[in-house]
């Protein structure tokens, strides 16, 4: 998610009980919006739009994977797991409504931290991921309510993309895990397949795509999360470089014991680290609770105190030494007491001191590694071993648009292309269907979409429904020689659906000014071998004719 694509809006209705009030991010999928929700008697709530990307909505895979997004999302309901409160659509384009965090991502909390010389004590970065991994248990265990068909059933619920970049920390010293976008559920309708999360923090068996004995579960996640754990508690990166080198690493599962980059290094947290990043999922943590309990007994063993409310002193303390202002209530009595009230606290020798950097810790020279690299999809691709398109089409939705496709727009098209007659022009019409290019030459171009392929205008409403068309000709198909009179002469088929035995098929003739005619009268008998029918037929005709003059002049 790009967050520093932000931007103040004029007050924007949306969906029919929201107003945008400001752009908050743009990612590949989403965009994210601040918005108020206003209703009867004064009620008024901030909440978060997660509106699918406009030039997406097109696509039925990806506007299912947002909608799975939001069914999970519904689903859950914890203090630590972000809330979705409704989704619908605007304009015809879906979105999500959910919890507005006012927060920052995890990694960007490290990288302050790390400015100031004062990066996350062990204690808080231990706490934090307690906390993830108490939402995480919470949503892996997850069973269907009751009277869904799943009811009483696991729903397992798997996130695929937890990495700090997901993991949101509140103002007020909370973990959120936030972005289901990606994450898999059983019960789903669209996908099975697993969908590569963020290169660095992938789990073995995410990393090993080839491998089909690798079972992507709820223990992938706390691989991940395992990840982040390192990082956050030893200060630095744990896979960072190339796609081609982090992979195999990956793979591997090869981990740099936490005592080998900084000294003084907790030996039992050290062995929870080790235990989550470990190769097999057998072998680590079965489950996110029994990490939490762990974690959690480690604080108390140690005796490190944190909690929420501690959290949000550091998080106010790295505000004010950048040189925001302090929230009040977060002043405790001990330091209003020695600033005489509070009135001028001397925040430099009070309160910053009081983060000391323990023995070991990163300084300021190490900020630069948390900045993330992008990776080359193409490397990314290599590495994993699969093919560019199929990355794309998994990891990071691109839409790409058929000849034909008209330009999305929101809105729901204004008129709905003839039902096709054929096989081969069904195959045209539906956008998502493959289809040579030999046989786009021989099918009808709807009037209502506007072929991106050889730049020909959209026809509009006030166009004359019976003007006819003439057929604009397509690089790669077989042009047709203007028929000269109504009986049609055999062309070459450009691209027959299958051999039809014994004699091959005849195309459809062409008019060089009302485009194809009709397969009636003569054509249609063309389409067969010569006969003596027609003649018959006429002799028929006269006798009858002959036989009521006859009959007349007789009466």
């Amino acid at each position: 998610m790009k967050r520093h694509q932000t931007a103040d809006l004029e007050p924007t209705a949306f969906g029919g009980r929201y107003t945008l009030m400001r752009r908050l991010a743009v990612g590949g999928m989403a965009e994210i919006y601040l918005a108020r929700q206003a209703a009867m008697a004064g009620f008024e709530k901030e909440v978060v739009i997660k509106r699918l990307r406009a030039e997406l909505a097109d696509d039925p895979r990806i506007v299912e994977m947002f909608l799975d997004e939001a069914r999970i999302g519904a689903l859950l309901n914890h203090p630590n797991i972000v809330h979705v409160y409704d989704v619908d659509e605007h304009d015809g384009i879906p979105y999500i409504a959910m919890e507005y965090i006012v927060g920052e991502e995890l990694n960007e909390l490290c990288r302050r931290g790390l400015t100031h010389g004062r990066f996350l004590p062990i204690e808080h970065a231990v706490e934090l991921i307690r906390q993830a991994a108490h939402g995480m248990g919470y949503f892996h265990a997850k069973r269907g309510g009751e009277g869904t068909p799943l009811a009483d059933q696991p729903l397992e619920i798997v996130h695929l993309d937890i990495s700090p970049t997901n993991l949101l920390v509140t103002q007020d010293g909370t973990m959120k895990v936030i972005d289901f976008g990606i994450a898999r559920a059983r019960g789903q309708r669209t996908r099975g397949d697993v969908i590569p999360g963020k290169l660095s923090y992938m789990s073995p068996e995410q990393a090993a795509r080839s491998s089909a004995s690798q079972v992507v579960d709820h223990r992938s996640d706390i691989f991940s999360l395992g990840i982040v754990l390192y990082e956050i508690t030893v200060g630095r990166r744990l896979y960072r470089g190339p796609a081609s080198e982090i992979v195999p690493k990956l793979v591997n599962a090869e981990v740099e014991p936490p005592t080998f980059a900084r000294r003084g290094y907790p030996a039992a947290l050290e062995s929870i680290v080790m235990r989550t990043l470990e190769k097999h999922p057998v072998d680590r943590y079965q489950t996110a609770y029994d990490l939490a309990d762990d974690l959690e007994s480690f604080l108390r063993d140690e005796r490190l105190h944190s909690g929420p409310v501690r959290i949000a002193r550091y998080l106010d303390m790295l505000t004010h030494a950048a040189g925001g202002q302090r929230r009040p209530e977060l002043v405790s009595e001990a330091e209003a007491r020695r600033g005489d009230g509070g009135d001028d606290l001397d925040f430099d020798s009070q309160v910053f001191d009081g983060y000391k950097p323990s023995e070991g810790a990163p300084g300021p020279e190490q900020a630069p590694e948390w900045e993330d690299a992008e990776q080359p999809e193409a490397d990314v691709a290599k590495a994993l071993g699969m093919e560019l398109a199929e990355l794309r089409a998994l990891r990071t939705p691109v839409p790409v648009r058929p000849a034909g496709m008209a330009p999305v727009s929101g809105k729901e098209a204004k008129r709905t292309p003839p039902k096709p007659a054929s096989e081969d022009e069904a195959s045209v019409t539906n956008p998502m269907a493959k289809v040579e290019p030999d046989a786009i030459a021989d099918a009808p171009k709807p009037r209502a979409v506007t072929d991106e392929g050889d730049g020909e205008p959209a026809a509009t409403e006030d166009d004359p429904p019976t003007v006819p068309i003439t057929p604009t000709p397509i690089p790669g198909s077989v042009a047709r020689p203007p028929m000269p009179t109504p009986v049609p002469t055999p062309v070459p088929d450009a691209a027959p659906i299958a051999p039809r035995p014994p004699r091959a098929p005849t195309p459809i003739p062409v008019s060089p000014n009302t485009g194809p005619v009709p397969m009636v009268g003569s054509g249609l008998l063309a389409r067969s071998t010569p006969s003596n029918l027609p003649w018959i037929l006429v002799a028929a005709l006269l006798v009858a004719v002959v036989g009521l003059v006859a009959y007349i002049v007789m009466k």
